[in-house]
């Protein structure tokens, strides 16, 4: 099981857990304080709640408006009166992962709502508004806080992949002119005993072989020192299309809601297509925690029998201020390289397309 799946798992797992323990502790909380316990009341609410954060990661926003509304619902009904706050703490630092604005302003309405309802004189107002307000603040910091760690993680993974490609970059130049060295001294030392060779052979056979005795040695050890150095290659790892599962799990672990389709066979797509794919959807995530803001991505992976087709967009603001940087020139090189076309578009969020033509004729692409 790859990082991706167990991840998914968890998160299956989590969801149910959260719902449960949120429908038992709106439904028994008040109890355990000394409020009557309602099937229809309070044990409602908490099947209601626990039952929209099923669906949480999908409609954050979406599912903390319902859950806010079924609360004052109950609230102007006087089937509940626990607290505006507190019963939609884990709706709202869902929203405030991606939309902290909105899950901010829904949490203060719902406890502005829920305190008009309940009736209460200017000082007991003061008081558990207070206290719930300041759970408010506390429920959005610890979001923007997991939001920014894990934006920060994101990031500095890429860094670190960018070492490590800098690095490979770096050792690959060390082996081609080690390699340069080798065939060049091979080929000079042959050439000359090739034609000494040719020169003694009707003359001296024996000159003649021993030429070309020596040339086939030195052959033989710039064979030998050729697989040493070619071996070395051979254990670089190179990223694949197999490899974008891992950035999908960064992005939801930097907070944002993330679908990946992958369409085809991604075994049939030669390995330079197959990384240069993956470098376009990793230039594209770390754009969007950088500068979109955004709260969705999207991204698409299609192996057709003739092209790879790559489409990343998030659902941010408009980055329209927006330079590219040494990531992005490196990605159109790339493309313009395999003989692709790229288009990103910054006026709404990020929008990256990408469609790279499946041939192993291409030389020229940079690790």
């Amino acid at each position: 099981m790859n990082s991706l799946a167990q991840s998914r798992w968890w998160a299956r797992l989590a969801d149910p857990a959260l719902a449960l323990s949120t429908a038992v502790g709106i439904g028994a909380g008040p109890a355990a304080m000394g409020a009557p316990l309602s099937w229809h009341g309070t044990f409602g609410l908490g099947v209601i709640l626990g039952g929209l954060l099923l669906v949480r990661r999908r409609r954050p926003v979406l599912v903390l408006v319902l859950s806010a509304a079924a609360l004052i619902g109950y609230q102007s009904a006087g089937l509940f009166e626990g607290g505006a706050v507190w019963p939609l703490s884990v709706a709202l630092f869902t929203a405030a992962l991606g939309r902290p604005g909105r899950a901010a302003a829904v949490g203060a309405l719902t406890l502005a709502g829920g305190l008009v309802l309940q009736g209460l004189d200017a000082s007991e107002a003061l008081a558990r508004g207070g206290v719930e307000l300041l759970w408010l603040a506390l429920v959005c910091a610890a979001a923007n806080s997991w939001r920014q760690y894990g934006r920060w993680r994101a990031e500095h993974q890429a860094r670190l992949l960018q070492l490590e490609q800098t690095r490979l970059v770096e050792q690959r130049l060390i082996i081609s002119r080690e390699v340069h060295d080798v065939v060049a001294h091979t080929l000079a030392v042959v050439g000359v005993h090739l034609n000494v060779a040719v020169e003694a052979l009707d003359d001296s056979p024996e000159e003649a072989r021993a030429a070309l005795r020596t040339a086939i040695s030195v052959r033989n050890q710039a064979m030998t020192d050729l697989k040493a150095f070619v071996g070395g290659l051979r254990d670089v790892p190179q990223h694949g299309l197999e490899s974008v599962a891992g950035l999908v799990e960064q992005a939801e672990a930097a907070g944002l809601d993330v679908r990946y389709d992958a369409e085809g066979d991604p075994d049939g797509v030669p390995a330079a297509q197959a990384l240069t794919a993956y470098r376009i959807v990793q230039e594209a995530v770390v754009n969007t925690l950088r500068h979109s803001d955004a709260g969705r991505l999207a991204i698409r992976v299609r192996a057709r029998p003739r092209a790879l087709e790559v489409t990343v967009v998030d659902d941010g603001r408009s980055a329209a201020g927006f330079t590219a940087g040494h990531g992005l020139t490196g990605m159109r090189e790339r493309v313009t390289a395999l003989g692709g076309t790229l288009r990103v578009d910054a006026d709404k969020g990020f929008s990256v397309r990408a469609v790279l033509p499946l041939t192993d004729d291409v030389t020229g692409l940079a690790p």
